[in-house]
Order: structure tokens, then sequence, then C-alpha cells
């Protein structure tokens, strides 16, 4: 059968993976594109194939409909908002996903984001690149509340690694709160409300469905005064408009995002000193690009070869 390498790269984090596959037997086609898939780019390099790899680019029921030998489709990555599930299951495509393998890497970059906006470390980059020597005082994380939007697979990480620099105060917002979890490391549970209420940073992690589109937008943030945010989700559960607007009225101090509703992101906030924006990295580290590949070829083969996958798309 043919397995269509659809994400780029692939294999450049650990030989594993690559190895997987080409010793399998099947057929392995690696995408001609020496990028991210463009809309019209996918379709052609997925014809025929039984099994994808697949990454970010978008696989719409136009496109399923037309891979007619399609078996497997193994995202390398944690959000499968590109892959039309409904479609899939309708169509007898199993779709898997690597939920675990990126936490760590979201995680550890959700901390360093946090540190940047309040340090200011960017902005003292740009003013000293500019031939200024501004020595502004930030705040130690020690003195701040910092709330946690969506404490699951990844805000646990960002919370054992949150716990060592011993914030004022850990508030967690979940609909299902692990109250052991939290018990251990020492995290109050409140609200959606009372965390932007109470916390001087809040950082967001809930998984990207109609109930979360634009969840962090003017209601959430009405009671916000000097508020610093962080996004390393998804961009369209953030409203990227009510951000430049608090920004500019003072709800929010700064803006830190990963992710944006329209990627490469092109915005007005590229404009803004009081924003941090990075290109969708948080999972962009070799180990955690190696464990992200490896599930996604092992959960493909193991359909094609007549088994389960580790980890479908629930």
């Amino acid at each position: 059968m043919l397995i269509a390498v659809n994400t780029y790269p692939f294999g450049e984090c650990g030989s594993k993976p690559r190895y997987l596959l080409q010793k399998s037997g099947h057929q392995i086609r690696f995408s001609p594109w020496a990028n991210r898939l463009k809309p019209e780019e996918v379709l052609p390099s997925s014809l025929n194939a039984s099994g994808i790899i697949a990454g970010t680019e978008p696989y719409t029921r136009e496109i399923l409909e037309q891979c007619k030998n399609l078996k497997v489709l193994a995202r390398v990555g944690v959000g499968f908002d590109s892959v039309d599930l409904a479609a899939c299951q309708e169509l007898g495509i199993t779709a898997t996903y690597t939920p675990d393998a990126p936490s760590l890497g979201v995680a550890e970059l959700t901390i360093g984001l946090m540190l940047d906006l309040l340090r200011g470390i960017t902005r003292s980059h740009i003013d000293v690149s500019n031939g200024l020597w501004n020595r502004g005082i930030g705040t130690l994380v020690g003195e701040n509340n910092i709330g946690v939007l969506g404490v699951g697979r990844i805000g646990k990480h960002v919370v054992r690694l949150l716990s060592q620099f011993h914030p004022a105060a850990i508030l967690g917002c979940d609909i299902a709160p692990d109250y052991a979890f939290g018990g251990e490391y020492e995290v109050e549970w409140v609200g959606r409300e009372e965390l932007f209420r109470r916390a001087d940073l809040v950082t967001v992690h809930v998984p990207l469905n109609p109930s979360t589109m634009g969840l962090v937008g003017l209601a959430a943030l009405t009671s916000s005064r000097g508020l610093y945010l962080v996004n390393t989700s998804r961009g369209p559960i953030v409203d990227e408009g009510v951000i430049w607007q608090s920004l500019s009225d003072g709800r929010l101090a700064g803006y830190a995002a990963d992710v944006f509703s329209q990627e490469p992101y092109t915005g007005p906030l590229v404009d803004r000193k009081d924003v941090i924006l990075t290109a969708h990295i948080a999972a962009s580290a070799r180990r955690t690009r190696f464990l992200m590949e490896l599930g996604a070829a092992e959960d493909c083969l193991a359909v094609l070869n007549g088994g389960q996958p580790k980890n479908p798309i629930p």
C-alpha cells in the first residue's frame, strides 16, 4: 500500500520514524514540496494513498472523498481542527493524532512567554537594537497570581513547571478539575469569571471546539485590569480584535501568542510593542518533533496492518 508523508520536514530530528515506514514493506511517497502544503497541494500529494502522515494542512470532505483508497490519516501533532472528522467517520477513515508528544514542548514555550511578558525581554532587545538603553522594571513570577485556563494534559505540565517559580497563587479553571493534582501543586480552583478577575497573568490551554471559539473575548476580559495573556492553544479561542482593544484601554498589559486564527499571521498586532508573537513554534523542539513523527508512523502502520492505533482522535 502507498503511504503519503505530507508533513515537512520528516525524519530530520531522528531517523526511526522514517526507518519504520521504509522497512514496513509499503510504498512510501514523501511530499515533493519542501514546505507546509498549501490547500491546492494537498489533493495531488494524497491521491492513491492508503495512509497519510499529515501535518497542519487542511483535509476537507472534498479532498477526503477523492482519496478512494485512504484507510488512515495520522496527524503529526495534537490539533485536528484542520481535519473533517465527520467525513473521516462516514468514509471509514481512521484519524489519529499524537496528544502526549507536544505537551512538554508547549508548556516550556508557555513559561518562556510568561517570563518574557513579566520581564520585558523582547521589548528590551528591540530597544537595545535601536540604540536605546531603557532599563524597565518588571515583576517576578512570585509576585503574581497566575491563572491556567484549562488544566489538562498541557495545563498540568505548565503548573508543574510554574510551581518551581513559587507564584503568589496558581488559579486553575477546568470543566473537570483534577482535585488530587490540584492538591499536590496547590492549585486553587476557580470559575472563569473569577480567574480573569483575580489573575495577573492568564495562560490558555483549552481545546478548540464550537464551545471554545472566541472563549477569551470581551466578556472574559471585562473585569481585567493590566492583565497579561498568553495563548499557546489555538488561535480562534482568543478574539484577536478584542485583544487590540483591550491592550489600548488597559484591560491587558501585554499579550503573547504562538497561535492565530489565520497563519501565517500578518494582522495588526504585529505593530504593537506590548505584544510578543511567535510562528506556531511550541512543538518545534527536536525531541517533541521526533516523538510526534514516531507516534504518527506507528499508528499509521498499525491501521494498515490490521491493528488498532494507540491514539485515535476522539
